[in-house]
């Protein structure tokens, strides 16, 4: 009987997955043209990796754990520096390396053919995924970027080596961004139960995975801060990422928090600006208000938060980790995006013009306990395991590499292509 192939089946069925992607936003034509487009740059690349295979007698070492960070300019972030740090000090063999673009892949050869034949148009994706299971030959991938079209090549690939693809979440997954929807993983590893519930939530998913609620990995004992108090008076606004700061309802707020800050020079005010940001507004605004710091990247959020007696969010992930620190938070975006983290329910805003803010700010004063209660339930919801979310990541890790039940709740997430 001939041998059914899985490969192919796979690559049809994310060609399906795509194209009800495109007619979420678009009409038949818009799609059908993007469609085409973006068959035409697959196909290219694929052309292209026929040519350009690796030697078949590649040089691997085998290793517990294979980083694959979402792009080579992430890794100088160094968001997951302590997970990889604790991973080494419990003597597992890590490596951390990059998905790139295809014609670094080409250039560099790092590519294989795959285990069964792949249609042209994936077999870029397909001939790297192999590449990477050959070479490195991992006991798990540790994946990073959302809605990778490699993930599905690269979990065939760890099937037949018996290995395992884990989806590490670098965030909620509230969003509503289409790359979300791939869910082509072993397991996923989410922050807490919103993220779940979201992604349960969605229409379109392709795959099936066992989620794990596991908490962040970017949190640890640092998160467990000294109780602040009001009398403190020191702001930390959380700035959004260079996408958002492009816009002009984001634009708008970060001007109102400028404006704010001269306004009331009896506050300090501090931003912590996103990984990413070129930080170029706040820049040029410390010389337009004393009262005004711009953290250097080298201060920790937690570090930042120990200096806050109060946090300004407008749209950043970060809000979880500081409600976490038990500091109260106001919701202040003069955009009209909707609030995936549900700040409004738990905190005073959307707050979009100086007098409402400072109202905002005194009410926050007059009862500051419970506002800061309001921030410890806020990041429950949101994140499971609080301080411990590092050491629960490791250990259900280490579960999945000896092969052992997980002691994490944990839920399949089906696949939905309605």
């Amino acid at each position: 009987m001939r041998k059914s192939n899985i490969w192919s089946a796979k690559a049809h069925a994310l060609d399906r997955y795509r194209w009800k992607l495109l007619r979420q936003r678009h009409g038949i034509p818009g799609s059908s043209v993007r469609f085409l487009r973006d068959a035409f740059k697959d196909l290219i690349f694929g052309i292209c990796a026929h040519f350009r295979l690796a030697n078949p007698d590649i040089d691997a070492s085998a290793c517990d754990f294979l980083l694959l960070q979402s792009a080579p300019k992430v890794i100088r972030f160094q968001r997951k520096k302590r997970l990889i740090e604790t991973l080494r000090q419990r003597q597992h063999r890590l490596v951390e390396t990059a998905l790139d673009v295809p014609s670094a892949l080409l250039s560099s050869r790092r590519l294989c053919h795959p285990n069964q034949s792949v249609p042209l148009r994936y077999f870029g994706y397909a001939a790297h995924a192999q590449w990477l299971v050959r070479h490195y030959r991992p006991h798990i991938v540790l994946n990073d970027r959302n809605g990778s079209y490699f993930a599905p090549f690269l979990r065939l690939a760890l099937d037949a080596v018996d290995a395992k693809l884990v989806q590490l979440a670098h965030a909620t997954t509230l969003e509503t961004s289409s790359r979300l929807g791939m869910n082509d993983y072993h397991y996923y590893f989410l922050f807490g139960r919103s993220s779940l519930d979201a992604l349960l939530r969605r229409k379109l998913i392709f795959g099936t995975s066992t989620a794990v609620i596991a908490g962040s990995y970017m949190i640890d004992e640092a998160y467990r801060l000294p109780p602040a108090t009001a009398e403190r008076r020191t702001l930390l606004v959380l700035g959004v990422g260079p996408d958002k700061e492009k816009l002009e309802g984001y634009r708008r707020t970060y001007a109102l928090l400028l404006e704010w800050a001269i306004a009331h020079p009896e506050y300090q005010v501090m931003v912590k600006a996103h990984p990413r940001s070129s930080m170029a507004f706040w820049n040029d605004a410390q010389g337009l208000a004393n009262n005004l710091t711009v953290l250097p990247p080298t201060i920790t959020l937690a570090e930042a938060l120990s200096q806050a007696s109060l946090i300004i969010n407008i749209m950043s992930n970060a809000v979880i980790e500081a409600g976490l620190s038990g500091r109260p938070i106001l919701y202040v975006n003069c955009a009209q995006d909707n609030d995936v983290f549900g700040q409004a329910e738990f905190f005073p805003g959307p707050i979009r013009d100086g007098h409402t803010l400072t109202k905002a700010i005194e009410i926050v004063e007059r009862d500051y306990e419970m506002y800061c209660q309001n921030s410890l339930n806020f990041s429950t919801y949101h994140i499971e395991h609080g301080q411990k979310g590092l050491d629960i990541n490791i250990e259900a890790l280490e579960s999945i590499l000896r092969g052992i039940p997980l002691t994490v709740y944990c839920s399949i997430i089906p696949e939905s292509l309605s």
